[in-house]
């Protein structure tokens, strides 16, 4: 557990109701840029340790940048991909209009990889204001592939067809039972929408699992051009994969993005898990984690 350590909390009026915040690392010195970082399931500002260490080591040009959306912590049930980019969009502007960042950069942990690539390709009307410069995914993994590896497979066969029905019934927006959910998805509530998204093929939350189709994948990957550097744990738990299969699957990605969008820096981080917090037994992999990212900034 880290010791105390400071923030700043920047208050975003997004509506006369609605208020976002976001929540920067004090730096020595005014810094021209941005990097913000947007957590996965579960997580909330300060719930993933290794922004700590960025805010500290990365580059002395870039505050480190964490917020609290609507579907942070227990609330991502209740939310959507969508809902997000907008959420993200108001941020992004502020960090531009009012903070006057000349950079932004998105990094995205988990479910965070999939805001990062669904703000850069699918809002086709962002303003010149609201564009970002660059985008970091690590531990990109599929919600899909990791619920067929940790839940009951009829549990799961089960849920989905009760969110089907309900979607059906014009209910995509109501709660499914917690009664009808798998074992250990009953402590959040979940939306029929959200569930199918998670757990359904070509679902708005499937990204990253390894039997999209080539069409499917450059539906995703190919009208990206923000330059990205993908950077999945090489240890990581939530795949069913090898470390040299999960290198193929970013290779395979790449090979439908435009040249150059892709960085060199990409690759797996050594010895880390998903949230790279095994730092007790693999200080090493948090260290290349801020290494590499530090490059791709370097570079934008």
């Amino acid at each position: 557990m880290p010791p105390p350590f400071p923030v700043l909390v920047h208050t975003i009026p997004v509506s006369p109701t609605k208020t976002l915040h976001l929540y920067s690392h004090p730096t020595p010195s005014p810094t021209p840029n941005a990097l913000l970082f947007i957590g996965g399931l579960g997580d909330g500002p300060h719930t993933i340790p290794y922004p700590l260490a960025l805010s500290r080591t990365i580059t002395p040009s870039f505050t480190v940048y964490q917020t609290r959306l609507t579907s942070s912590f227990s609330a991502f049930g209740y939310s959507s991909l969508s809902q997000d980019a907008h959420e993200l969009r108001s941020i992004v502007r502020h960090l531009r209009t009012v903070l006057n960042k000349q950079k932004v950069v998105l990094m995205g942990h988990s479910t965070g990889c999939q805001d990062c690539l669904y703000y850069t390709t699918k809002l086709s009307d962002l303003r010149e204001e609201e564009r970002v410069n660059g985008i970091i995914l690590q531990g990109p993994v599929s919600d899909r592939e990791a619920l067929g590896m940790s839940v009951d497979r009829g549990e799961l066969e089960r849920s989905v067809a009760v969110a089907k029905k309900m979607l059906e019934e014009g209910r995509g927006e109501h709660v499914v039972d917690k009664g009808e959910m798998p074992g250990g998805w009953r402590g959040s509530p979940v939306t029929a929408y959200r569930w199918l998204s998670f757990a359904t093929k070509g679902g708005d939350d499937d990204f990253f699992s390894s039997d999209l189709s080539d069409e499917e994948l450059e539906g995703i990957w190919g009208g990206l051009s923000t330059p990205v550097l993908i950077l999945p744990s090489e240890k990581e738990e939530w795949v069913p994969f090898t470390p040299e299969e999960v290198e193929g699957m970013v290779k395979r990605w790449a090979g439908f993005c435009k040249p150059g969008v892709v960085s060199e820096f990409s690759g797996l981080i050594p010895g880390a898990n998903h949230r790279v917090d095994n730092t007790d037994t693999n200080p090493e992999g948090e260290r290349w984690l801020v290494e590499r990212v530090g490059k791709f900034l370097g570079t934008l």
